[in-house]
């Protein structure tokens, strides 16, 4: 392996690859040099960015906060109304355009108000929320007709028309596209004719309109389906676990005569238009839970400062500033990695012309090119928030189990987060199996990159002294992904999407790649001061657990496939399933001192600190 103190020129030795143009695209935090990489992050809000988390704050901590316990009953009425508010302050249209009563705002901004309104703690409003603004308003704004968009999207953006998306059926959660439900269109060809049943459908019993998927001749197709529709039945609502404010039905259709001008997109369209909503509803469900994971801390907080056990408040206790340490660290990495990719996404956006008539035709396609990073908010976000709502039990201990005291509600609201818009699971198939299609189909120039990775694992990098050393973990663990998957290329090909043991590390690799690529370029580009100061030891912790992460993955894949490759002798095979060229790096961060200098700093502070 080349020495540390070679200078290696990227642009020179890599097909002269223009890294300003990989900007933007989906998966390229993967190939880009940190060096020549940028991200996007809160520190860089505009003005007016800032006047909607202002207003979007102020709404959430003076409105629906007080109204948190009643929002968290199944309360139709109030929901609405709040609903209508909404509508009225903007907040409904942000996706939609100018002509049909919305206000078309980039999507960081969109983002934002899903960031700030979550400081409500009403997890159920936020899902209905979610909902309509996500996978019930965008197949309309994305593919619907002039006249689909002019009869629905006004009503949709003021807060008059509620809606749903149903996709899922009993036989087909996960395995969306095998769904049962038909639909065949009448002699007379005025109506398609919908049959089938749909389960877990949010809003489903409030919703006025509803995108509901069903096979025309074996080809699934996308239809808006309105309450008054004859044949349309609404189910009980479920009795769940948690976000019970939220309307969840079953949905029957039995003969349900849909006009003809409802038919969304055209036949056989449908898993298209599924998917790339999906895609958005995971990096917005991100932002909800990082908010909800702040809340957590600062909930945690306030209980423990007065909880006394051996005549001290348990503050003081170091396992307790262990559990606070990694809640905050988990919760930044979250935050990051939400901003950095609507962030991606804009900079796309920003390169079309709006007039254009397949405007938004090109922004979902910027959109589905941004899986990986819309599975990674949704896999990073729900996993921080889950952990923080255990630890935030923990803290509370008995209190915490019980319903008077907010962590059980939390807690219970939460764990839905892990299963609805894709389950972690399948979202970390959609990471895997989207790598792998970019790299085969040369989408990014993963290959070319590769060639030099393989040779040189981490070069000498222009940054300071004092996160020299995390800029070449950061480069380091991007070359072990990307020789781990020219390895599972070679020998797996595509039958690697068949390979679930070993697409769940890798997947598990690429988060920790893009958490610490992304974190990297945040607390670099931060002004000096105490913020970038205070962000230090968050940023280099976060850069040791996901390094360990990805080695401990790393060792795991390649400890299986070593068993389909040659190796001259028993210590090249150790070589190589060990990785203990890694240790070239003398990284050995002290993370107990780090751990210890975020909660000096969170406990100065007395809430999340880091620039919410």
């Amino acid at each position: 392996m080349d020495s540390r103190e070679e200078k290696f020129d990227y642009k020179k030795n890599i097909n002269n690859i223009d890294y300003d143009k990989l900007y933007g695209l989906g998966g390229s935090f993967l190939v880009s040099p940190i060096e020549k990489s940028k991200t996007f992050s809160k520190e860089m809000f505009s003005e007016d960015q800032k006047m909607f988390a202002d207003a979007a704050y102020d709404y959430a901590t003076n409105r629906l906060k007080p109204l948190k316990d009643k929002l968290s009953t199944l309360n139709k009425d109030l929901t609405l109304e709040i609903f209508k508010e909404l509508g009225e302050m903007g907040f409904l249209g942000v996706d939609m355009p100018e002509q049909y009563g919305g206000s078309n705002l980039d999507k960081t901004t969109a983002a934002i108000i899903v960031d700030y309104l979550s400081f409500s703690e009403c997890g159920s409003m936020m899902v209905t929320l979610g909902a309509h603004t996500g996978i019930g308003v965008l197949p309309i704004v994305w593919y619907g007709t002039n006249a689909q968009k002019e009869k629905y999207l006004p009503k949709m953006a003021s807060g008059e028309c509620l809606a749903c998306f149903a996709l899922t059926e009993p036989n087909a959660g996960s395995d969306a596209m095998n769904g049962e439900s038909t639909a065949y269109l009448n002699e007379d060809k005025t109506h398609y004719i919908i049959n089938g049943q749909k389960i877990w459908i949010t809003n489903g019993s409030w919703a006025n309109s509803c995108i509901v998927f069903a096979k025309v001749s074996g080809k699934m197709t996308a239809f808006i389906v309105d309450k008054d529709c004859e044949g349309w039945v609404i189910g009980a609502e479920e009795k769940k676990m948690g976000i019970k404010g939220s309307s969840t039905v079953t949905m029957y259709f039995e003969n349900c005569k849909v006009p003809v001008e409802n038919l969304l997109g055209s036949v056989g369209e449908g898993g298209h238009i599924a998917l790339n909503c999906l895609y958005a509803g995971r990096w917005k469900l991100g932002f909800s839970s990082s908010a909800g994971s702040m809340s957590s801390i600062n909930g945690s907080y306030d209980f423990a400062k007065d909880r006394k056990q051996f005549s001290r408040s348990i503050l003081k206790f170091d396992m307790i500033k262990n559990k606070f340490a990694n809640m905050i660290v988990r919760t930044w990495e979250s935050d990051t990695i939400n901003y950095a990719t609507t962030g991606s996404i804009d900079d796309s956006i920003k390169k079309l012309n709006v007039d254009d008539d397949d405007y938004y035709v090109k922004v979902q396609k910027i959109t589905e090119d941004h899986a990986i990073e819309a599975s990674i908010c949704k896999i990073v976000g729900s996993e921080a928030l889950a952990y923080c709502a255990d630890e935030g039990v923990q803290i509370f201990g008995g209190s915490g189990f019980c319903e008077e005291y907010p962590a059980a509600g939390v807690y219970r609201d939460e764990r839905i987060n892990r299963i609805f818009e894709g389950t972690n699971e399948i979202n970390r198939l959609i990471i895997s199996g989207t790598v792998l299609k970019k790299a085969i189909l040369e989408e990014l120039p993963i290959r070319d990159v590769l060639i030099t990775r393989r040779e040189k694992m981490w070069t000498k990098n222009e940054f300071d002294d004092n996160i020299s050393k995390e800029a070449d973990v950061i480069e380091y663990c991007k070359s072990l992904g990307l020789v781990v998957l020219d390895d599972i290329i070679n020998i797996y090909g595509q039958d690697f999407k068949n390979k679930q043991w070993l697409i769940e590390p890798f997947a598990d690799i690429i988060c920790s790649i893009s958490i610490m690529h992304n974190c990297f370029l945040r607390y670099n580009q931060l002004e000096s001061g105490n913020h970038k100061d205070n962000t230090l030891s968050v940023f280099k912790l976060t850069v040791s657990h996901h390094f360990n992460k990805v080695l401990s993955r790393v060792k795991t894949i390649n400890s299986h496939i070593c068993e389909f490759m040659s190796f001259k002798d028993d210590n090249e095979k150790y070589d190589f399933c060990n990785i203990t060229s890694s240790q070239k790096l003398n990284y050995f961060p002290d993370e107990i001192c780090l751990k210890k200098n975020i909660v000096n700093e969170f406990y100065k502070q007395e809430k999340y600190y880091l620039n919410t």
